[in-house]
Parts: C-alpha cells; sequence; structure tokens
C-alpha cells in the first residue's frame, strides 16, 4: 500500500500474488481485515504514516506526469497544427490521421521552447538538451535517469558533446528535477493568462449593469432639462395670447 496507495487493490493484490502466491480471494479477505482492525496494532501510527507518505509521493508524480504531457502536447499543437492536413497518413484501415505522438516528439524536439524564467537558465546546459530531457521524461517517465542517461548516450545529435554525454545519473536527476519547476511555472502562467467562461460572463454583466445606470441618469438629467424649457416656453405662449387680447381690446375701443 506505501508502493500504490490504498485505493488501488488492483495492483496490491497483483503484486502480493505475486511474492506470496496466495489466491486472491484471501488477499481480499486480509485487506479488508486490515483496515478493519489496524487500530488493534501497536505501531499502526507509524504503518499509516508511510502509506501516506507513499500516497503523497505517488500524487507528486501524476502532478509530474500531467505537467509534462500538458507541456509536450502544446509543443506539438504550436509545431505540427499548422501543417495538420499535409501529415495525415493512411491506417491499416485506410483511415487518415496524425503520426503518433511519440514519433512527432522524436522529430520535433529540437524545435522545443523552454521558458526559463529569472534566475532559472543555467549556462552549463543548452536549451536543445532541456528539450530532449523534457521528451526523454515524457517518453521514460520522471525518475528514470538511468534510462535517460543512455538516451542521451545513443543521440546522434549529442555525439560531440561530451558535458552532456558525461553526466552522471546524479546530474541527470537534478537538471530534470530543475526542469519539471519551470515547465510547471510556465503552465500557470499560460493558464493564468487564459481568462475563463464563467470568469468573462461573471465581469461582463456589473460591466452592463454599470453601464445602464449610466444610461438611466444621462436619460434623468436631460428629462430635468427640458422640464424647465417647456415651462418658459408655455409662459411665453401665455404672455403672448395675453398681448394679443389685451390689443384686440384697444381696437375694438
Amino acid at each position: 500500500m506505501e508502493r500504490h496507495g490504498r485505493y488501488d487493490f488492483q495492483s496490491i493484490s497483483r503484486e502480493v500474488i505475486a511474492e506470496t502466491g496466495k489466491e486472491l480471494a484471501e488477499v481480499q479477505r486480509y485487506f479488508v481485515a486490515f483496515w478493519t482492525n489496524y487500530r488493534r496494532l501497536a505501531e499502526w501510527k507509524k504503518i499509516l504514516e508511510r502509506i501516506e507518505k507513499g500516497e503523497k509521493k505517488i500524487l507528486r508524480l501524476r502532478q509530474v506526469r500531467d505537467a509534462i504531457q500538458e507541456k509536450v502536447e502544446r509543443h506539438l499543437e504550436d509545431t505540427f497544427l499548422p501543417l495538420k492536413d499535409t501529415m495525415l497518413v493512411e491506417d491499416e484501415n485506410g483511415k487518415k490521421k496524425m503520426p503518433p505522438a511519440w514519433k512527432l516528439i522524436e522529430c520535433s524536439w529540437p524545435k522545443m521552447k523552454i521558458n526559463y524564467g529569472p534566475g532559472t537558465r543555467n549556462r552549463a546546459y543548452q536549451e536543445e538538451e532541456d528539450a530532449f530531457l523534457i521528451a526523454m521524461m515524457h517518453r521514460h517517465g520522471y525518475g528514470a535517469a538511468e534510462r535517460i542517461r543512455m538516451e542521451i548516450r545513443r543521440a546522434w545529435q549529442f555525439r560531440f558533446d561530451w558535458y552532456f554525454k558525461s553526466r552522471t545519473t546524479q546530474d541527470i536527476q537534478k537538471r530534470c528535477d530543475l526542469l519539471v519547476k519551470i515547465v510547471e511555472r510556465e503552465n500557470e502562467e499560460i493558464q493564468g493568462d487564459k481568462p475563463q467562461a464563467g470568469q468573462t460572463e461573471t465581469a461582463a454583466k456589473p460591466a452592463a449593469a454599470e453601464h445602464a445606470a449610466e444610461h438611466a441618469a444621462e436619460h434623468a438629467a436631460a428629462e430635468k432639462t427640458a422640464e424647465p424649457m417647456a415651462m418658459d416656453e408655455d409662459a411665453n405662449q401665455e404672455q403672448a395670447s395675453d398681448d394679443d387680447s389685451s390689443s384686440s381690446t384697444e381696437s375694438e375701443d
């Protein structure tokens, strides 16, 4: 459970059966009995802490995997989306589709751009080398530093890059850790720049209400200004009619 988490019973049972030869029903009964009575164990707190520590590690690995996946997908979209119609290939059934992602990454990782940010660029590593490390983490997974080291030694792009080829497993893992932080920050910045639809509608409603209030205020002010003018016109008309009646009276006299 420390390795797979308490909820992945399928992986737990598979590993227990492989190591002990127990039947699946027997493993399932013990699993239920353990979680029903684990507080009776003398060191149940330490056991639970180890399980929770393993689950936090599993969660972190998933977050790293998702961050690398998001970075690689964004790179593939920027690189191949404009060329989508020209890159369609037919499969066994005659249907046209894009080549698999690993083939696209193989031929495009040197073009991957990395937003290092201030103070994170290491002069010892080139952007092309970092892009290769990200591509290899996407292929082999985070933490597979030994496999990545062998991929570096086999890659023809680095056949004369003695510094990169001579890095140890610890050096590669340390650089991968830093690249993961850079990629996560880049993803957060891009997600922060994209307004969500709900936020846009929420922001538009107060703006519309404010515009309606301003329009109503302008209309009320115009009506107030028009009232005195109308009263003045009525008074002028009354004065004119009085003048006309008085002049007609004088003429009759």
